[in-house]
């Protein structure tokens, strides 16, 4: 996929000739998504005051006309000219991409939406709003979360949809509308997701917190201990939770015993559900796109390389919207993958070389449990620990915080988390097929595994340092910090990139 000349090597033991594949994919969708977050930084760089559209005409548009010259002699050369383009056009394009009313200047603002969470209510209500349309004026594009004042109890609920009419202001934490008029424009049980909504809310204790979990809609009582555990991420709906819908959905699909093409077809088509289903964040379409990607190199036989469909990905959604860059969700979940897929999948093979943790055919069932606990504990903090350490600069940035206990305490709330998806998606399924149906026992397991997994967030924000306060790294540590994922080949590279993580954690 966008390669360049492939690199043989002989294996010690004679094997073959591999290709190896250098794509050309990653750096220019990674350089489109770095231009987009930041489009004036190349004219603070330089001191030169130019729009991010004359850097791209005048400077980017011409290099990238070098690069074929360069692909032959110098291909390295070559893909760092390709990132440096994409830079330049992805601040042009973040730049250009008016989502907002054009000046800081209050306005008034009349525009259309979904509830996607509920801060408060009472005499008066503070909800957060996603637009899709704007009635008035019509010129203006529709943001990408407002947070709404209203100074009257509607008694709105996460997943409503409405309009708001009042006035615009751009506060310190993004869009504001202080709002005049609210109209309910339809009820969230009444909705294409009425279905959704109406078997959750038989849920027990916990309903806020499983149409969070499930939905990634709402504003549940529990959250304020995610946050402090560091675990706030379990409730946006991301990546991780349409993996762990694919493996429910392929793992049903193999039960019901369908051929692998047709799998594979059933299991896009449930992927691209399960994203209608929960509104579709940036995460989840970054997500859906991989998903379809891996379905179709399936279909294909082929293997694609570990960053081709996480940069596929990135480029589609930031030609869809280049705004994109800038949402915090999508750098997130795009950081974290990729830590996953480089340095996660790394230190999941050495293990697999140093401890591979197999059975043996007659070892006992409870001893080929024991192992494969081991296996997943252990897989599991190495991936913790690659998403922790590619997305700690980006928290950091934001909130002024990090918490070192991620990879052990993710790891903690990932069985119950697991449960209630694998447990709360069919339940959700069948009792929009039959609302009366005997689905009581599904519920009991559901509010089980959401109990457990606010018992994880509470001992976890009890742990010392949980989330401890530090500042913003430096432009140099930024630079630096992508060193810690280039590729592991031993023990020894393992030790040095400790010590480089190290260096760079109190370099910060």
């Amino acid at each position: 996929m966008l390669a360049s000349e492939p690199i043989s090597a002989t294996p010690a033991n004679g094997a073959p000739p591999r290709r190896v594949l250098h794509p050309w994919l990653p750096w220019l969708a990674f350089g489109l998504v770095i231009g987009g977050l930041a489009p004036g930084a190349i004219g603070f760089a330089t001191g030169i005051t130019w729009s991010p559209q004359s850097w791209w005409w005048l400077v980017g548009l011409p290099l990238l006309g070098v690069v074929p010259l360069l692909m032959r002699r110098t291909p390295w050369a070559a893909r760092w000219l390709v990132f440096a383009c994409a830079c330049l056009l992805g601040g042009a394009l973040a730049d250009g991409w008016g989502r907002r009313p054009p000046s800081d200047e209050p306005r008034l603002l009349a525009v259309t939406g979904m509830v996607a969470a509920v801060k408060w209510g009472g005499l008066s209500q503070g909800f957060l709003l996603l637009p899709d349309g704007v009635e008035a004026p019509t010129s203006y594009a529709p943001p990408r979360r407002v947070f709404v004042r209203a100074s009257d109890a509607y008694g709105l609920l996460s997943g409503d949809r409405v309009v708001v009419r009042g006035l615009w202001q751009r506060g310190e934490r993004g869009d504001e509308l202080k709002a005049v008029e609210v109209e309910r424009l339809v009820m969230r049980g009444d909705g294409p997701r009425g279905w959704a909504w109406n078997a959750l809310g038989r849920l027990g204790t916990h309903r806020e917190l499983g149409e969070s979990l499930i939905l990634g809609i709402g504003d549940p009582p529990e959250k304020i201990a995610f946050r402090q555990s560091g675990l706030l991420h379990i409730l946006a709906v991301s990546g991780a939770h349409l993996a762990i819908a694919a493996g429910l959905g392929a793992w049903i699909l193999r039960l019901l015993g369908l051929g692998w093409a047709t799998r594979q077809i059933a299991l896009g088509l449930l992927i691209i559900g399960y994203t209608w289903l929960t509104s579709g964040s940036p995460a989840t379409q970054r997500a859906l796109v991989m998903g379809l990607a891996i379905v179709a190199a399936g279909l294909l036989a082929r293997e694609p390389h570990r960053l081709a469909t996480v940069s596929l990905a990135a480029l589609a959604l930031l030609l869809i919207d280049p705004g994109n860059a800038q949402d915090l969700g999508f750098q997130l979940s795009l950081a974290a993958v990729i830590g996953i897929v480089t340095l996660g999948t790394d230190l999941v093979r050495l293990r697999t070389l140093v401890l591979p943790l197999t059975p043996w055919p007659l070892d006992r069932p409870t001893w080929c449990g024991v192992l494969f606990t081991a296996r997943t504990t252990l897989d599991g903090l190495a991936i913790g620990i690659a998403a922790t350490l590619a997305t700690m600069p980006i928290i950091a940035w934001n909130f002024g915080t990090v918490n070192p206990w991620s990879p052990l305490t993710t790891l903690l709330a990932t069985p119950p988390t697991t449960v209630a998806l694998w447990t709360g998606l069919p339940c959700v399924t069948l009792a929009g097929i039959w609302p009366d149906g005997p689905w009581e026992g599904l519920y009991v397991v559901i509010d089980a595994s959401l109990s457990a997994l606010v018992a994880v967030a509470e001992w976890s924000a009890s742990l010392p340092a949980a989330m401890p306060t530090v500042g913003a790294p430096s432009p140099s540590t930024l630079m630096m910090w992508p060193l810690l994922f280039l590729p592991l080949r031993d023990g020894k590279d393992v030790a040095l990139r400790v010590v480089a993580a190290g260096l760079l954690i109190w370099a910060w």
